[in-house]
């Protein structure tokens, strides 16, 4: 994919164990129970019926049951989020699009903290370096977020919490091995434990794989080489108590991966490679008291990316368009807030939060140093939480953002829900949210300092019902959101060929729906569906034209899963995914012009089966497009055709 960095440049896992403690089996959609207890809807502690936004949890167990696959492999799962990029070759970009909008309109979070690329075009996090073993659940918050979580949080964030100690004892350790097609190998070992005040986990995982062509051979002759993958992630997680009421956190990450990469769509290359680094640092201490709590966030990301297209390739043919580009990348964040409970029925949620992004970027056409790619944003944000009314409930709340280059931006959300019955729950959201332009938009050689922020509009509304019995539960959300002053990048006949402008009006439109069906403690069904449907209006000539530009996002989706567990030891599931015919966008090197294609509808069976051998040993085996379908979710590259992997996880 290589030339197409060069152009942007230029232009429902059950589990066997939680279902004897609770009598039911738990849902991989993420929707187990309306009282579970989450944090990122208001960044405090507070069940999920006490709040009228729309959150997806994803917990351990599930995640535990998708240890063979990637975080974009589960996440591709969920209503009104398709990540381009999980079933194709190991390392390639994981693309993220939650209801409809751009990557980097969904923010990324670690432990709650935002974390980017400050070397990208857009910023955007790299999920490949998340690793599912080091996970202990994932909150998926939709909706326009900015009045909590500040700029890109405009389609939602997807809240990412690292696992502590695992073993609730002194000592213990974790161990899993697996292996799979294309010869994949995975592996976690770690350490855990809790001395007095003091708690610990460190983690290291391996995954490596021989792969397959990334790019597809559309003749079946050509020899494309098989493009391979190999990571090491290193992580660790130390928690003090200091008092009672006053604890620290510091997590520390560095993930290394390196993959071969192919030339373009269709094309081969034997020779490309990028090479990835990340370096991550966050402290977190919480102070509590009889009425709330003060929490203090410190987070630092270092990037750094590495693309080689040496000029002879290993059969000693001459590259025809080398390349090298050397993207360093740091990004700082910090956070102070204040969580108060003034009466029952109100809370004060109140913060400030600074965040900066860097670069160094040296590639075969030009040098960019941190002194230009820098650009740094103060914001001050709160909200009131109406509640325990027991029939009604609401979130108030705005954020004043201040800019070193564009000024200042507001926005605000007003997030409102009613019981009509005991188990029936409307809810609707009326919110703005912000994208600030990256350090490349503005300060690149194709960058322009007067760039705005984008702007959005959201509304939402929905209904969520959960059964007496508990044996049904189900949501339907409608949402709409518009965009403007959208970025955009505009050629030009003269150097540097192109500035980027803010141009464009983005709609986006779609609904969510969610449903489990609980027969009895030992058989669950689930199901989503998603529509999602968009436009954009530009201008032509001085009049206004509009055209469908959801490239490589289905306008249907849809995702059925059945568990069951045989007996106390063994549980087994299947699953069935539909994608819709899309559009991709391919520039054709003949022509040098952008060509529409049209991407095929799909569908994908899986199946999984896990046995508990002994207290401490579990043995699984999952099966992905088990009839082999061939099919592409990007154009002119391979997706995994009949896949599995299997494995042992032992817990001492």
């Amino acid at each position: 994919m290589k030339k197409q960095w060069i152009l942007v440049a230029a232009t429902l896992i059950g589990s066997p164990l939680l279902a004897q403690q609770q009598g039911i089996l738990p849902d991989s959609s993420g929707i187990r129970s309306l009282d579970e207890v989450v944090v990122t809807a208001n960044k405090t502690p507070q069940k999920q019926s006490s709040t009228g936004k729309v959150l997806t949890v994803i917990d351990r167990r599930t995640l535990e049951n998708n240890s063979g696959r990637t975080i974009s492999q589960v996440l591709n799962e969920q209503a009104g989020i398709i990540v381009n990029g999980a079933q194709n070759a190991l390392g390639t970009n994981q693309t993220i699009y939650m209801r409809g909008a751009a990557a980097a309109n969904t923010l990324i979070l670690i432990d709650g903290m935002p974390v980017t690329d400050g070397s990208g075009i857009t910023i955007q996090f790299d999920i490949n370096h998340i690793a599912t073993d080091q996970v202990e659940r994932i909150e998926i918050l939709k909706g326009a977020q900015s009045t909590l979580y500040g700029s890109d949080a405009v389609a939602g964030v997807i809240n990412i919490i690292t696992r502590k100690n695992q073993s609730g004892k002194a000592l213990g350790a974790n161990l899993h091995l697996a292996g799979g097609t294309y010869g994949t190998f995975k592996g976690n070992a770690g350490v855990s434990g809790q001395s007095g005040k003091f708690n610990y986990s460190l983690q290291y995982d391996r995954l490596q794989s021989k792969g397959f062509s990334a790019a597809y051979d559309a003749t079946g002759n050509q020899g494309f080489d098989k493009d391979g993958y190999h990571q090491d992630i290193y992580n660790a997680s130390l928690g003090y108590s200091i008092s009672n009421h006053w604890s620290l956190r510091g997590y520390w990450q560095k993930s290394r991966y390196g993959a071969d990469i192919d030339d373009d769509a269709l094309a081969d290359d034997k020779n490309n490679t990028i090479k990835y680094e990340q370096d991550l640092y966050s402290l977190q201490s919480l102070n509590t008291f009889k009425n709330g709590s003060v929490t203090v966030n410190l987070n630092y990301n270092g990037i750094r990316r590495r693309y080689d297209d040496l000029v002879n390739n290993p059969v000693g043919q001459n590259d025809y368009d080398p390349f090298h580009g050397d993207y360093k990348g740091r990004s700082l964040f910090a956070e102070s807030y204040l969580n108060l409970v003034l009466h029952k029925h109100l809370a004060l949620l109140a913060g400030i939060d600074y965040r900066s992004n860097s670069a160094d970027i040296t590639t075969s056409y030009s040098n960019l140093g941190k002194d230009s790619l820098a650009a740094n944003m103060m914001s001050a944000y709160t909200s009131f939480s109406l509640k325990e009314f027991g029939w009604f409930g609401a979130e108030i709340g705005g954020r004043l953002t201040h800019h070193n280059d564009f000024g200042d931006v507001f926005t605000y959300s007003v997030n409102p829900y009613f019981m009509l019955q005991k188990n029936i729950k409307l809810y609707g959201s009326v919110a703005t949210a912000f994208r600030a332009p990256s350090v490349y938009h503005l300060a690149s050689e194709y960058g322009n300092p007067d760039l705005d922020p984008e702007h959005s509009f959201q509304y939402e509304a929905g209904l969520q019902y959960n059964s007496n019995s508990k044996k049904i539960t189900a949501r339907a959300t409608y949402f709409n959101r518009s965009i403007k002053d959208v970025i955009i990048f505009q050629s030009s006949f003269t150097p540097p060929y192109g500035q980027y402008k803010n141009a464009d009006k983005q709609a986006d439109k779609g609904v969510e729906t969610e449903f489990i069906f609980r027969p009895s403690g030992k058989l669950q069904f689930t199901a989503n569906y998603t529509f999602t449907d968009g436009a954009i209006t530009t201008q032509n000539n001085g009049k206004d034209s509009s055209y469908f530009n959801l490239y490589r996002r289905p306008k249907h989706n849809v995702n059925l899963q059945s568990g069951f567990q045989l007996n106390p030891r063994l549980y087994v599931s299947a699953s069935f995914r539909w994608v819709d015919k899309r559009q991709d966008i391919y520039f054709n090197p003949a022509s040098f012009e952008a060509e529409p294609k049209q991407l095929g509808a799909y569908y994908n069976l899986g199946a999984y089966a896990n046995y508990k051998a002994a207290s401490f040993l579990e043995i699984y085996a999952d099966f992905s497009n088990i009839t082999n379908q061939q099919y592409f979710d990007l154009y002119g590259y391979n997706s995994r055709r009949f896949n599995m992997m299997a494995g042992v996880k032992v817990k001492l």
